[in-house]
């Protein structure tokens, strides 16, 4: 592993001034494009003062603004609200975070989900504790979300194993117990490419780390990364990474990393 070269004075000046530059409300848009994540942050008073969109939703609001200044006695039922204010009591009072606590939360709808719920202290420039921040992501949300791309997954791995062999269409689909026809259509919904494309990319990015980790010859390595065709290797890798085999050696030698 690279050992990291010292940070300088300079460095750690303009560091602290982009955070400075670095309003809240940009990061807040991360967690709005976040599967199933809801996020809030409170003063210490307990009043809100930001929140995404999926915790506005999931407490019955229909802009951010509606829940700014509010307290958990003003959003929940008065018995979920007093375990939330007793968890941020106790960060609080003690400055420890609550890591991964899984609780139940009633949704809009009234039907009930599992989150799982981190809540962090917030701290002012004299550290001291001025709010806290609490992620709590909706497992029943998320798992939705997630579920196409962990059908693929015995495929993928399937992928990593054998890429320096021939892998056909039917042994994918055979992997995901789909027929042909299923599995090419359910993939391309899934990652945007066709599975030939994917393991294309598999096989490249497998011979971009033997180009620059290994002196083994380009015939060679396009062999172990399963191109039986030198010049098919060669097009394909221009194609793909935007330099040849040869001059894409030549700058991974030449990078710090």
């Amino acid at each position: 592993m690279r050992k990291p070269d010292p940070v300088s004075e300079a460095t750690l000046r303009e560091s602290d001034l982009f955070r400075e530059q670095l309003h809240g409300a940009q990061l807040q848009q991360l967690f709005n494009y976040l599967p199933g994540i809801y996020f809030v942050a409170k003063r210490e008073d307990g009043r809100v003062m930001m929140a995404n969109d999926v915790a506005v939703r999931l407490c019955g609001f229909e802009r951010e603004s509606d829940m700014i200044g509010k307290t958990d006695y003003e959003i929940f039922s008065p018995d979920r609200a007093e375990a939330y204010v007793k968890d941020d009591r106790h960060v609080f009072e003690t400055g420890e975070s609550i890591i991964d606590r899984v609780e139940m939360a009633p949704d809009p709808s009234n039907s009930i989900n599992w989150f799982v719920t981190t809540k962090i202290p917030l701290y002012s420039d004299e550290r001291e504790i001025i709010g806290l921040a609490c992620i709590a992501r909706n497992m029943t949300d998320a798992y939705a979300t997630l579920r196409p791309y962990a059908e693929m997954n015995e495929v993928l791995e399937y992928v990593r194993e054998h890429y320096s062999r021939p892998i056909k269409i039917d042994e994918m689909a055979a992997v995901a117990h789909l027929s042909e026809r299923q599995f090419e259509r359910r993939f391309r919904q899934t990652f945007q490419i066709t599975p030939t494309q994917h393991v294309l990319n598999v096989r490249i990015r497998a011979a971009c780390n033997l180009l620059t980790s290994t002196h083994d010859t380009i015939a060679a390595i396009a062999q172990t990364a399963g191109f039986y065709d030198h010049s098919h290797f060669t097009r394909s890798f221009k194609r793909v990474m935007g330099h040849s085999p040869s001059d894409y050696r030549k700058r991974g030698r030449q990078s710090p990393w």
